[in-house]
């Protein structure tokens, strides 16, 4: 068995390194930062089955100059990092042609689609099956042009084998009372679940891994040195090296400048998302809810209301604009009457979100012994598991029912 070195503990990295480590390798996770502290805890912690359709849709794109010139609006760029987007942007434009949009969401479904299953057998195998609630999404609609603007969006999912049920407003109240009454209609997302903790989630992962004999490193990936066309070591930023015999990247933004170090460079932005935890907010609600006007979502976790969305380009050292998630708190209030804000926790997290929407997984043709697994945009949660199980099969030669060229990190 192998060596192996994952870069990068968020809970893609984790999951990998547990599905390895299943398999009998002795593998060493690097992280930077606070366990549990990524991208995924400033989510609404749901496992998005039917989230196949690219972000660059038609209806999505004909708004985003309006909304770049409007900082609080749900898709924005700051100005400061306009010249260095722009490239990834218009390949991010251009995935919207019919044909594109319904080639990524065949590959995002083929992966969504076993995303339940996979995460249903990660927990348990960790002894927490309880983390995962199993009810339908509901996204809102406040009126027939705002529901026309998901229309094909919608089909194509449906189309692609999503159940997606659609609902009056006032049938979506009576299904969670806590929603206002007077939403023109609702869409019920039956293969959509969520998680009851993000963090606790992702620091139970990392238990599981220590208590199994995992090492985890605390550092940041820096530079590698290489033997041949082999990658023998990563150097952490503080003069220490992790050798290994094989190395995962699963760095979320980071990936970008540990893959342009390996000279296998990735077409990744981050993106920043806010988050609003609400403790004693008042409100019951049952079930994650959509705001689709909004642009941000709304989870019942086990012990706060998280408020979160927003797409937002800037620069990896970029300071939070913490008004975009108070916004997100206002507008809260139009969808769950009675909602107290007073006791809020705002959080952050960087996206890392490939121009074509679909994640990187697999090895390069040009580094032998390093595989990547990042570039999961808005779909790290969900796909977490799945990507690990691809993982562990590829070092292990398993067949699976996924073909993972599409994900290619050679496809930039």
């Amino acid at each position: 068995m192998a060596s192996i070195a994952v870069v990068g503990g968020g809970v893609v990295g984790i999951s990998c390194a547990l599905a390895l480590q299943a398999d009998g390798h002795e593998v060493t996770v690097i992280e930077p930062g606070p366990i549990g502290e990524g991208a995924s805890w400033a989510s609404c912690g749901c496992i998005a089955v039917g989230e196949i359709v690219p972000l660059s849709q038609p209806g999505m794109l004909m708004k985003v100059p309006g909304w770049l010139l409007r900082p609080q609006a749900p898709l924005t760029l700051r100005p400061a990092s306009a010249l260095r987007v722009l490239p990834w942007f218009l390949r991010f434009a251009a995935n919207a042609r019919q044909s594109r949009m319904r080639a990524i969401a065949e590959d995002l479904a083929r992966l969504t689609f076993a995303a339940t299953e996979d995460f249903k057998a990660q927990i348990a195998d960790i002894g927490r099956p309880e983390l995962l609630v199993e009810r339908p999404v509901i996204k809102l609609f406040e009126d027939a042009q705002d529901r026309a603007l998901m229309a094909a969006a919608l089909d194509l999912a449906r189309d692609l084998g999503c159940r997606i049920e659609d609902v009056t407003g006032a049938e979506a109240h009576e299904i969670d009372p806590a929603i206002a009454s007077d939403f023109h209609s609702a869409a019920l997302l039956r293969d959509w679940s969520f998680v009851t903790d993000p963090v606790l989630l992702v620091s139970e992962l990392h238990n599981a891994f220590r208590n199994r004999g995992g090492q985890v490193v605390s550092g940041a990936a820096v530079e590698f040195d290489r033997k041949g066309q082999m990658i023998s070591t990563v150097r952490l930023s503080d003069g220490r090296v992790c050798e290994a015999d094989e190395f995962v990247i699963a760095a979320g933004i980071h990936s970008r400048r540990l893959s342009d170090r390996l000279g296998v460079p990735l077409k990744i932005e981050g993106v920043i998302g806010y988050s609003t935890a609400l403790r004693d907010c008042n409100v019951d609600l049952g079930h994650t809810v959509f705001y689709a006007k909004g642009g941000f979502g709304m989870t019942p976790y086990e012990d706060a209301l998280a408020v979160a969305g927003t797409i937002e380009f800037a620069s990896s050292d970029a300071k939070p604009n913490w008004k975009r998630a108070d916004i997100l708190v206002d507008h809260a209030r139009r969808v769950l009457p009675g909602l107290r804000t007073d006791r809020a926790e705002r959080r952050m997290g960087r996206r890392p979100l490939t121009p074509d929407t679909r994640p990187i997984i697999g090895r390069s043709k040009r580094l032998p012994n390093v595989t990547f697994a990042t570039g999961h945009g808005q779909l790290g949660l969900t796909l977490a598991a799945t990507t690990a199980r691809l993982v562990a099969g590829e070092f292990a030669g398993r067949a699976t029912n996924i073909d993972l060229s599409p994900f290619s990190p050679d496809r930039f």
